[in-house]
């Protein structure tokens, strides 16, 4: 009986300390980036109004895992490595900040503001690290302008610069912003 007890005790022991805690990450801010306002006018006119829809997402990246691809067709989702918030709301709250601040003269907004503004549609369609040390962020956008439309791939692969999690939100937090820097430029032509 005592054998059963020590050997219970050094099981429940051993499970207590092989748990890992579960931790939670959010998209960084670029530190390149200066923090600028939307004028009010721009030559006695309104700014121009740009509204950022919902980011779509494929099912596998809109769970709250962190996504990392471990070979050419092979996936995995982290079960304690987590997105602290929803990874669409993440995505379209940093686009906003991010074009506000590259596209001064824009008033750059999350909700559907009255009037008929140009608005930019997102799909996200890989958003994840992979087995060679890069993160990698694809997809495309669409930016409508009245009538007309403008779509437009991306594909950014920035290399991790360390081991780890955190490590790869930082990357994809950088990629996220340059494929902000990309669509700033184009719908600024």
């Amino acid at each position: 009986m005592k054998k059963c007890l020590l050997l219970l005790f050094a099981v429940c022991l051993t499970a207590c300390s092989s748990t890992h805690s579960t931790k939670y990450y959010q998209l960084t801010a670029s530190n390149d980036r200066a923090v600028t306002t939307a004028s009010t006018s721009v030559l006695g006119q309104q700014p121009k109004v740009l509204w950022v829809e919902t980011i779509n997402l494929p099912d596998a990246l809109a769970g709250s895992g962190i996504a990392f691809q471990t070979s050419e067709v092979q996936y995995r989702l982290a079960e304690q490595n987590l997105w602290a918030s929803p990874l669409d709301q993440q995505l379209q709250q940093s686009l906003v900040t991010n074009l506000s601040n590259l596209m001064p003269n824009w008033l750059v907004t999350n909700t559907l503001p009255d009037g008929d503004p140009d608005s930019l549609t997102v799909t996200v369609t890989a958003f994840q690290g992979r087995w060679d040390g890069h993160a990698l962020v694809q997809g495309y956008w669409l930016y409508h302008h009245h009538t007309d439309i403008l779509r437009q791939p991306f594909t950014i692969v920035v290399p991790l610069q360390g081991n780890g999690y955190g490590e790869l939100v930082k990357a994809l937090s950088k990629a996220w912003y340059q494929a902000s820097q990309q669509i700033a430029t184009q719908i600024n032509l």
